[in-house]
């Protein structure tokens, strides 16, 4: 076994008073005399970690020091050396010393005892400190070598039980295992106190999450911005909203001002587009100046004193190549710098095209926000407004914009609230661009984990189908890499990896492009496809790339003097890197068109990071290379509504080969112009929608496009181009050529020929559009033909290799999507219609055959009836690889009030044998120490009718195995069920306010053994009669509808054997009929158990006791062996049902607690099984 040193992760830095605080604690630490013995020294550090992180630290029977939880259960395990012992602890990065083996000792000892919440283990002295993930440790838990000489040690059984001959077992063992070890080493000193003090924090040692993240809004910081713009945020229905404000002298109202017939959502759509040119300047100026580039900043007013001038930074600047400026500008000493970035952001707007310019705006004083940053600093403590520009210029000055990770050497951040990177402006475009709707974003630890999880699988796949490889890891794929590596065929294995089509179907701010793009570099920089990279260590963190060179410093690229510079290499690499990722492999559409305008925009933030100087002639032209067209690759539309199935065929073109090329060759044209194509901008924008109206036409109605081209060129042959002026006519169409010599003279009659063949062809064309044109198609995408790079040589769809994102979850009307595109979510499914679902099935039919799909979904995925058939696609279509379910308290999600999952599957229909995993209620930040359950999906068709998945923890599905094994379902034992007697939304019809006979039972007068008193009385009349009757001489087993799901017990249910009682029930009730009354005594017993109370709550995940629900638990069939059993369960519910006839609040607990033990005895449950149902309600 060889041990990996890591460093810690830079994510929890400790405030000054924190450290302070520290300081004095570790001091007097420090003072702990090096003489001492063993448990005196261990004591000191004890104190420590109670006085300062007030943690449960003490002794356990068999563990000399231990970290406990609320419920007294270990989660760090410490394990404490005196400096008079050097021989029991490491010694120069050699773990396998009797210290590890003790820890390893009490690590068994407690995963024996069933404990799943340990979270580290400590190797310590005065000195140092080696940490140590519990997770590195389960493989020794499944080692058969050391199972054996801990089961001879702690169980007494073998030929030796002293500890001494486990530990001399687990060093011939470690010895021997070609396993990995991983750890951090901390020396305990006063120069590493902040990186001390995040070792021993919660958040790190206990894996506590600490909600900081990459993408965490600064709150200050966006207020502000938003007051400087004129805006507010106001709650609406439980939305947060984003509207015009009434302050003076705020760009919205300077705005208003000068431009009076704007409304609102047209206000809305400049302010968004200014900000983000404004935001995206100051991003770049702070580039310019790591670059040095720059001496100084330059988005001054010094240099830009009005918005006419900032009017012609955009347009006359940044919207124009350094050779299209003006002399003016050129010779400008800070115009003339900026350099030319070719991004569509400076393109103006329909709005700007209009009039509605910048330019014009009044540039009046602003009065400082009340809270405002700039308060913090003297110089501007005398000031009570500023000139709006000023105002934005210096707000922004004050906080450090940057496009780099800082070097925190010392893991201490003292400007973390100024510092805005790129993935916090994001979220402030995110808030910004969801201003209508309410929005909410996507932590990045969550895109993080998802990118990795579901982008190694497809690199691995596509690489072993692509070389007949059978790599099961990266490790093993960049070994065969190395072993066939040349210049040629590195650049062999990068096409490869470009070869990866991922999409995003509701894109958002484009977070998971943004995570996606930095896995794929670091995907690549780990298969050894980075050349300039070669002694160089990349990383991720915090969604960020982390670069170290060889001296450990972080690499940081300025402007150089030659073309050999390596860090010019290496900037020009990624660029050009991302650059290519970008073009070929990311994809997104979103509904939002200030959705599409932010994801472009935080793309090209990320390519702006690695912007490289040009050389020419082996001079630098201080000149930065532009931006490609990205903004192809991101589509506005809805994603869910489409012309086209996939499967349409586009074989009927003609050519269809060479026009197909053509549509590629356009866009990559687009995408990276060449300039020597003689094609601008606009003009290939026009030639690749003619192709798509081309496609889109054959698709639609080949018939009658094939009749309309038949009449064109017979009209065209007969009378040249006589009447076809309206060019309309032609569009789509294969293109026909009139004379060159012009129009014939047609004689009258001719004429009258052409005028006719002129009016079928425009009957034809009509016919065409309509088809075309219906009003359910407003708005749709066509993804048979939107994205070339998924398309074949002959126009057929391939599909993407992955499908991911976040997308909407809301309830719309049924029918408003395709059931022939989407035949299990809008065709199968029953009751409600939830967008999350129908975005299941189009990840499903979006990607290629063994693609795979990973997307953020609301839990009811899980359980919901009305999800029943979408859970069919998925186990009987797919491999489902994992479901993570976090509840509804854990608010990941900003503003999203349901409890939510991530389910990540493979487009392939399953084996048998084939299982997931899950994990539900989950809290960790960490996503990597989640503690999954497995089942099989075989096991799920099997067990649970409407394919519910259980939300079941670790341990938990052999019970759940147990329980369903050789079962009746609970319909299958009843007359028949029903969902109470009448609808509630009738109760005025057959209500009295009058003392009756007649009772009116609701969901509410249903508990468990008794109904109450407070009822209502019902009216002698047809309906009541009617159900009175259908009643008389029946065993009803109760139960109430509509439970709390975090009540005691979640089913409540009665027995009532009504006789000649004028009784009805509400459809709040679930009214179960039974032929023989001791058996109805049975069964009500089992349905008040703990066991079947903890069953209903693995496939509930609302508050309703569904009738469905209810109708599937398993019910075991009374045998002559397990009668005895069903009779004293009988006879203990007719004891509770009495006592509770005579008084509703007599104690039956230890009735009700005989009749558990009796139902677990009847479905076999064990000890072990039985603490764990007890433990977990």
């Amino acid at each position: 076994m060889d041990y990996k040193k890591l460093d810690l992760p830079n994510t929890n830095y400790p405030s000054k008073e924190q450290l302070e605080a520290f300081k004095t604690a570790f001091d007097a630490f420090l003072e702990t005399n090096p003489q001492e013995n063993e448990n005196h020294q261990n004591d000191a550090f004890n104190d420590l970690l109670k006085g300062v992180f007030k943690y449960k630290v003490k002794p356990t029977k068999r563990i000399d020091s231990a970290i406990l939880n609320d419920n007294d259960k270990v989660e760090v395990i410490i394990e404490f050396k005196a400096l008079k012992n050097p021989n029991e602890f490491i010694k120069k990065g050699d773990l396998n010393v009797k210290a590890l083996h003790e820890s390893l000792f009490y690590y068994l000892i407690e995963r024996k005892n069933g404990n799943n919440n340990l979270k580290h283990l400590i190797l310590a002295t005065i000195k140092e400190l080696y940490i140590i993930d519990a997770n590195e440790f389960e493989i020794f838990n499944k080692d058969k070598e050391i199972e054996n000489a801990f089961k001879d040690c702690h169980d007494k059984k073998g030929n030796d039980p002293r500890t001494k001959a486990f530990y001399d077992a687990c060093q011939k063992r470690l010895n021997e295992l070609d396993r990995s070890l991983k750890y951090y080493h901390i020396p305990l000193k006063k120069e590493n106190l902040a990186l001390i003090y995040q070792a021993l924090s919660p958040n790190f040692l206990l894996k506590i999450p600490k909600y900081s993240d990459a993408n965490t809004l600064n709150k200050d910081f966006y207020e502000e911005l938003l007051y400087i713009l004129g805006l507010e945020e106001k709650n609406e229905k439980g939305k947060i909203l984003i509207k015009p404000s009434r302050t003076r002298n705020s760009l919205s109202y300077a705005l208003k001002e000068q431009y009076k017939d704007l409304d609102d959502e047209e206000v809305m759509a400049l302010l968004i587009a200014w900000n983000n040119r404004i935001l995206f300047l100051r991003l770049l100026e702070s580039l310019l100046n790591s670059f040095k580039h720059f001496e100084k900043p330059f988005l001054t007013t010094e240099n830009f004193k009005d918005f006419n001038a900032l009017n012609t930074l955009f347009f006359e600047v940044l919207a124009k190549k350094n050779s299209e400026c003006s002399q003016d500008t050129k010779e400008n000493k800070i115009l003339g710098k900026i350099p030319y970035l070719n991004s569509s952001l400076f393109d103006q707007t329909p709005l700007e095209l209009k009039g509605y310019e910048i330019k014009l705006l009044n540039n009046k004083p602003l009065e400082i926000y009340p809270k405002s940053v700039l308060k913090k600093h003297e110089e501007y403590q005398e000031y009570k407004d500023l000139p709006l520009l000023k105002y934005l210029f210096e707000f922004l000055r004050v906080y450090d914009f940057t496009t780099t990770p800082k070097d925190i050497r010392d893991n201490t951040n003292n400007s973390e609230s100024r510092l805005i990177n790129p993935s916090v402006l994001g979220l402030v475009f995110e808030k910004l661009n969801g201003y209508k709707e309410g929005s909410f974003y996507t932590p990045s630890f969550i895109t993080s984990y998802m990118c990795k999880e579901s982008i190694t699988p497809i690199v691995l796949d596509k690489f072993n189908a692509t070389y007949q490889w059978d790599c099961e890891n990266l490790k093993a794929l960049r070994e065969k890499i190395n072993r066939n590596f040349s210049d040629q065929k590195a650049k062999e294995y990068l096409n490869t990896l470009l070869t990866l089509r991922i999409c995003d179907p509701a894109v958002g701010s484009g977070h998971f492009l943004v995570s996606a793009l930095n896995e794929m570099v670091l995907i690549a920089y780990k298969l050894g496809l980075i050349a300039s990279l070669y002694r160089h260590k990349l990383r991720l963190e915090n969604d960020e790339i982390i670069i170290h060179t060889p001296k450990n410093e972080v690499f940081n690229y300025t402007i150089p003097h030659s073309e050999n510079d390596p860090h010019h290499q290496i900037q020009k690499e990624l660029f050009e890197l991302k650059k290519s990722i970008i073009e070929n492999c990311l994809f997104g559409v979103d509904i939002n068109p200030n959705s599409c305008e932010i994801t472009k925009l935080r793309l090209w933030i990320e390519l702006l990071k690695y912007s490289y100087y040009i050389f020419e002639e082996g001079k630098n032209t201080n000149n930065l290379e532009t931006l490609p067209n990205i903004d192809i690759n991101i589509k506005c539309a809805n994603s869910l509504i489409s012309r086209f199935n996939l499967n349409d065929d586009l074989k009927k073109i003609p050519n269809i080969k060479k026009k197909i090329q053509e549509y590629k060759d356009l866009v990559a044209q687009y995408k990276d112009p060449n300039p020597l194509y003689p094609l601008n901008k606009q003009d290939l924008i026009n030639k690749i929608q003619d192709l798509k109206n081309t496609f889109s036409l054959t698709l639609k109605d080949p018939k009658t496009k094939a009749e309309l081209e038949k009449a064109i060129e017979k009209h065209i042959k007969d009378y040249n181009d006589f009447a076809l002026d309206d060019k309309s006519l032609l569009t789509g169409l294969n293109y026909f050529i009139p004379s060159l010599f012009g129009t014939p003279k047609l004689s009258p009659k001719e004429e009258e020929e052409a005028f006719a063949s002129y009016g079928r062809i425009r009957a034809l064309r009509k016919k065409l559009d309509d088809a075309l044109s219906g009003g359910e198609y407003q708005n749709a995408f066509e993804w048979r033909f939107e994205f070339p790079e998924v398309l074949d040589d002959e126009g057929n769809f391939l599909g993407f290799d992955c499908i991911i994102g976040n997308p909407p979850y809301m309830q719309v009307k049924k029918g408003l999507y395709s059931s022939i595109f989407y035949p299990f979510s809008e065709g199968k499914d029953i009751g409600k219609q939830n967008t999350y679902k129908v975005f299941i099935e189009l990840g499903f039919n979006l990607t290629k055959q063994k693609g795979l799909i990973s997307l953020i979904t609301q839990s009811s995925i899980m359980c919901d009836c009305s999800a029943q058939f979408t859970r069919e696609l998925l186990l009987k279509y797919c491999q489902i690889h994992y479901f993570v379910e976090f509840n509804k308290k854990q608010k990941l999600f900003s503003n999203v009030i349901q409890g939510v999952c991530i389910l990540e599957f493979l487009k392939d229909r399953p084996n048998k044998e084939h299982a997931f995993k899950i994990a539900i209620n989950n809290t960790q930040i960490q996503m990597n120490q989640i503690q999954y359950e497995q089942i099989k999906q075989d096991e799920i068709l099997k067990f649970f009718p409407l394919y519910e998945i259980p939300l079941i923890k670790s341990g938990e599905m052999e019970i759940v195995r147990k329980i369903k094994t050789d079962k009746i379902l609970f319909r299958d034992l009843l007359e028949k069920s029903l969902q109470g007697n009448i609808n509630t939304i009738h109760l005025k019809d057959i209500q009295d306010q009058k003392e009756t006979n007649g009772r009116i039972y609701k969901g509410a007068n249903c508990h468990r053994y008794f109904l109450d008193t407070q009822y209502l009385f019902a009216k002698d009349n047809q309906i009541t009669q009617q159900i009175f009757e259908k009643n008389y001489y029946q065993n009803i087993i109760v139960t109430q509808n509509i439970t709390g799901t975090s009540d005691p017990y979640r089913i409540h249910a009665n027995l009532i054997e009504v006789k000649n009682q004028e009784m009805l029930f509400l459809d709040t009730c679930n009214l179960s009929y039974c032929k023989e009354q001791e058996h109805a005594k049975f069964l009500v017993g089992l349905l008040n158990s703990r066991l079947l109370d903890w069953l209903f709550r693995k496939t509930s995940t609302n508050n309703h006791v569904n009738l469905y629900e209810l109708e599937t638990l398993p019910i075991p069939q009374i045998t002559k062996s397990n009668k005895p059993t069903a009779d004293k369960i009988i006879a203990l519910v007719d004891k509770i049902l009495q006592a509770k006839a005579k008084d509703p609040k007599a104690n039956t607990q230890g009735l009700e607690k005989e009749i558990d033990a009796l139902v677990y005895q009847l479905y076999y449950l064990t000890h072990e099984e039985i603490k764990i149902i007890e433990n977990g309600q």
